[in-house]
């Protein structure tokens, strides 16, 4: 294992650049990610990648530190209380109304390989043959990392990624088998869908207000000022009335005021007050 000095090093400039925290317990973690850092770039030891480092960060070095930071663990419905909640109690009260759901935007704040975008957008689709309505949607995925992107915007998942919370009819009907066990996204779900590279801790995309916004299972590996500071800049750039989802382990207390916490389905919304 390298020592706790180059550890240290590539732990402050993740945090820097990110805000997630590698804690010294988590530096196995931290480890194994600058060994597969090595082996992509071509250096011979995690000692060699440090020397260059201490020189200049930037290109790919930069790239893969920030990639391969970032846990992209995820799967399709993750955690289907969330969705039930959120046609239930966010999208059916807008039946209702004479016109204000003709608009809907929808940010999907850590996208990564884009299987949440892909969620909402089938979950939209769905509600509208449901309820045999045009209900109009965007949908923004945006993330860090540019690997995972560059997946979310191919659409492309292996057979173990669509087995992952997918329903098998949801499976059948909205994706496309390529002929190697891998499944690409129908264009009638992909066309709702635009991905973006954003750092939640530099600027946010220039985009018009959002009705609703997933920022799950961010804040975890944030410290409480940067939690703090990513919760104020994403309610800057919600409706007023819109909904917040963190993930399940996650909560606002001690970082905003300015949401009324709702408790639905088994699942928690965060609705900005008025």
């Amino acid at each position: 294992m390298a020592s706790k000095e180059i550890l240290t090093f590539f732990a402050d400039y993740i945090k820097k650049e990110s805000g997630i925290v590698y804690a010294e317990h988590n530096y196995y973690q931290l480890q194994n990610r600058l060994e597969d850092i090595t082996r992509e770039l071509g250096f011979q030891t995690v000692e060699h990648l440090h020397a260059a480092a201490k020189i200049e960060i930037a290109g790919p070095l930069r790239k893969f530190l920030i990639d391969f930071a970032t846990n992209n663990e995820t799967s399709f419905f993750r955690d289907m209380n969330l969705f039930r909640a959120i046609e239930n109690h966010v999208l059916k009260p807008l039946l209702d109304l004479s016109g204000p759901y003709q608009n809907f935007r929808i940010w999907s704040a850590a996208a990564s390989t884009g299987q949440e975008a892909v969620t909402l957008a089938m979950l939209l689709t769905e509600f509208n043959l449901k309820n045999k309505c045009e209900f109009n949607f965007r949908i923004l995925g945006t993330d860090i990392s540019e690997r995972a992107l560059d997946a979310a915007r191919a659409g492309i998942y292996s057979q173990l990624e669509v087995q992952r919370g997918l329903p098998a009819p949801m499976l059948v009907k909205y994706f496309k088998k390529t002929g190697d066990d891998r499944w690409k996204v129908n264009p009638e779900i992909s066309r709702h869908i635009d991905f973006k590279k954003a750092n939640l801790k530099g600027p946010l995309p220039d985009e018009k207000p959002f009705q609703l916004v997933l920022c799950r299972n961010v804040l975890i590996y944030q410290e409480v000022a940067a939690k703090a500071d990513i919760i104020s800049r994403i309610t800057a750039k919600i409706a007023p009335g819109g909904y917040l989802a963190l993930g399940s382990g996650e909560s606002m207390i001690g970082l905003s005021t300015a949401f009324e916490t709702l408790s639905k389905d088994g699942a928690i919304l965060y609705k900005l007050k008025s």
